[in-house]
């Protein structure tokens, strides 16, 4: 079992957020703890790579967000 770097993980997380998500989703979809999944919602959010959507529970990726998902996948081709 490899483990994953945190810009693994915030891709794993933007990726899944593509369509509003809640947080229990995106918790069980990355499998990650809930005190992991706060901090990187939180650390997203500041980045401005992740949104709440219409002042709901759920969690959708910014345009920023996109952009940072689409270069993860050419680095990850390259590599």
């Amino acid at each position: 079992m490899v483990k994953r770097d945190r810009v693994e993980i915030m891709a794993e997380i933007l990726g899944l957020c593509s369509e509003p998500r809640t947080k229990t989703h995106v918790m069980y979809g990355t499998n990650l703890s809930w005190k992991m999944l706060q901090y990187y919602l939180s650390e997203l959010q500041s980045l401005g790579l992740l949104e709440i959507h219409d002042n709901s529970t759920r969690y959708v990726v910014t345009i920023r967000g996109r952009e940072f998902v689409e270069k993860w996948k050419e680095l990850q081709q390259l590599l």
